[in-house]
């Protein structure tokens, strides 16, 4: 390989991949490391189809061309929210395992890097892999870039330690470390003594930034049920910019129980709203009744649009079904039976019922169109509501309407108050009511004492005057005719009235409804990453990160953990949460023997340490002795490679 060759890295990682030139001081190219492929065109395929089969219907019937979508990848996807569930990785936890993914990420990373029609990658390439990366999965990747590509040569290196020796650069004598990787998926304990990697002695957690994502997205779905896709397009940058850990979870937990704290430190994500203002409460009914009739012609004017679009394609549909049937009564039964094949037709009688389908359908579409149009059922109700007086203006007429509502109002308000007044004992109509009582009581028992005697009691019409003098404070029954006629009253006045109360009442339940489309975002900025400390919040077995290091450095004598604990390097996206230095520092407190020191190292750009750290490394003068060249790969094999201080340790797989 030439000593000019520029050497392309490229940091391919689950989340994002980093891709540039090793002299370079920050990656050209950066881009989520997914793909999606967008819905088919289907109104252009079926043209495609028809045009294709008019233009072959008396020569060889050619395959019927197929619209297929491009493949969108990374930063050409023009908008990830809306095919964020139609989102495809090659990548299943951390390593890759869909090949075909893969390559189409690839075919996008040297187009954009400026191989676009080229037969071969002239290059060498330095690529990240996994920790510990399955042989099967380095011999597909090998193959891929060899056998597709044809690059000269590849080295395969590990990001967290790139990254290590990104770091050695401010810490140049220090040999010893413990790394503490976050990644997407994983988050790795890597012990480092004398500048090697300890490979039978690192652990990995199950559990990284996908996770935190995915765990506040669950409890967010819980909180707003209503509000799911303005949920998920929020959640990542919610976690990264806003999550921070707790030094303490338990006491930030009493805190946050605390209205007072609530109050305080609650943050609220005011969503998209298009509230209705009070003006539009304040329309009259000639402009109320003119919107209606806006809209209502707009929604004709779109579904005519589409009743022409739908004709269109049966058209076509059906021009293209009627040569087929052509193909038939000419007697040309090859072509007829490939031509069936490729519009998915099983035999003539379908193709019969399909054509009469089709053309059913088109003739209702085109009577319906020469049809008079139907009245709307609004209007109707509109034309049944009274109208003013011939010769008396509106306002007055709305002004003697008013004044009839009331009087019925306040009749209906006095019987209420009535019937609230006999409830009291010391009432004058209570008290009334039972001095009648009493004195018809006594005439009973005078009564009963003659026995059979008649006193001529109601004889009289005026003997049920005493009845009338009863009921005089009891008359609670309201009319049907009233509460009819105050249905009818207001309902003309909800027509063609506007008052200020309810201008108000619509600006207020405007200002309710916006709040309704809030998200308060509190407790979960501390507990969404506290599952990196507790993974049994999320229904995971496995130890936390403080357990999983005070596991690795009970591997060696307390001389190597002092060694390690001495410079814990934190690299990853993940190891930039705010309050992670400082639970680390706690947690490791707690681990290590009494007055024993430790120190904690942050990276200065984790997220680009591992690419920088690849830059360097093909900057060395022994770069070439990491390279894997094309000629040892076809000599050794496709999972062969060359090891270096960043890279995994090559075991060759047994054969049978």
């Amino acid at each position: 390989m030439p000593a000019h060759k520029r050497v392309l890295v490229i940091d391919n990682g689950s989340y994002e991949c980093r891709v540039g030139w090793h002299d370079t001081k920050e990656p050209e190219l950066r881009f989520r490391n997914v793909l999606t492929k967008p819905r088919k065109d289907r109104k252009k395929d079926n043209s495609q189809a028809t045009d294709a089969l008019a233009a072959h219907a008396a020569a060889a019937p050619e395959e019927c061309s197929k619209g297929n979508g491009e493949i969108q990848v990374g930063n050409d996807i023009t908008n990830i929210e809306a095919v964020r569930a139609h989102l495809k990785s090659p990548f299943e936890r951390n390593v890759i395992t869909n090949w075909n993914h893969q390559e189409q990420i690839f075919d996008y990373i040297f187009s954009k890097m400026g191989f676009d029609g080229k037969s071969s990658i002239e290059n060498p390439i330095v690529l990240t892999e996994a920790l510990a990366n399955p042989n099967v999965c380095r011999r597909q990747m090998s193959e891929l870039l060899f056998e597709c590509y044809r690059v000269p040569a590849v080295s395969y290196g590990i990001d967290a330690l790139y990254s290590w020796q990104q770091h050695q650069r401010a810490h140049k004598s220090v040999q010893d470390a413990l790394i503490l990787s976050f990644g997407y998926t994983t988050t790795h304990v890597i012990p480092v003594l004398d500048g090697r990697m300890q490979l039978e002695h690192v652990r990995r957690l199950n559990v990284g930034g996908f996770h935190i994502v995915n765990y506040l997205f669950r409890l967010m779905q819980m909180k707003y049920p209503v509000h799911l896709n303005a949920i998920a397009s929020r959640m990542e940058k919610l976690v990264h910019e806003h999550s921070h850990i707790a030094l303490d979870y338990q006491e930030e937990l009493l805190k946050w129980a605390q209205l007072d704290y609530y109050e305080a430190h609650i943050m609220k994500i005011q969503l998209p709203y298009n509230p209705v203002t009070a003006s539009n409460a304040l329309l009259t009914a000639e402009q109320k009744q003119e919107k209606r009739r806006e809209l209502a012609m707009r929604l004709l004017e779109i579904k005519n649009r589409r009743e022409r679009e739908k004709l269109l394609e049966d058209e076509q549909h059906l021009q293209l079904l009627r040569k087929l049937r052509q193909l038939y009564e000419q007697q040309k039964l090859q072509k007829f039976e490939r031509a069936l094949q490729q519009q998915q037709i099983a035999n003539l009688e379908e193709l019969d019922k399909l054509l009469a389908t089709i053309t059913a359908r088109i003739k209702r579409v085109k009577e319906r169109a020469l049809a008079p149009p139907r009245p709307s059922k609004q209007q109707d109700k509109l034309d049944k509501l009274p109208k003013p007086p011939e010769g008396v203006p509106q306002s007055q007429w709305l002004a003697e309407l008013r004044g009839k509502r009331e009087d019925l109002l306040r009749r209906k308000q006095a019987r209420q108050q009535q019937r609230t007044e006999q409830g009291k004992r010391h009432t004058h109509a209570a008290q009334e009511r039972m001095r009648i009582i009493s004195t018809l009581a006594a005439r009973s028992e005078k009564r009963r004492k003659a026995e059979e005697e008649d006193d001529g009691f109601g004889m009289n019409d005026n003997d049920w005057d005493v009845y009338k003098r009863i009921n005089r404070y009891n008359d609670d029954s309201d009319s049907d005719a009233e509460n009819e006629q105050l249905l009818e009253y207001e309902k003309i006045l909800n027509h063609y009235d506007v008052s200020v109360d309810d201008a108000q009442n619509a600006a207020m339940q405007a200002l309710s409804a916006a709040e309704n489309y809030q998200l308060h975002f509190g407790v979960e900025a501390i507990r969404v990453p506290e599952i990196l400390f507790q993974p049994s919040m999320i229904g995971c077995s496995e130890a936390g990160l403080a357990e999983l290091i005070a596991f690795v450095l009970n591997f060696f004598t307390g001389e190597e953990q002092q060694r390690l604990a001495n410079h814990v390097y934190l690299t990853g996206s993940c190891a930039q949460f705010r309050g992670l230095k400082e639970r680390l520092s706690k947690e490791l407190m707690e681990l290590r023997p009494f007055q024993s020191s430790f120190a904690i190292y942050e990276s200065q750009d984790p997220a680009l340490s591992a690419w920088l750290g690849a830059c360097l490394q093909a900057k060395q003068g022994n770069f070439r002795e990491t390279l894997t060249t094309r000629l040892e790969y076809e000599e050794q094999g496709s999972e062969y490679f060359k090891e270096h201080v960043a890279s995994n340790n090559y075991y060759p797989t047994p054969k049978d």
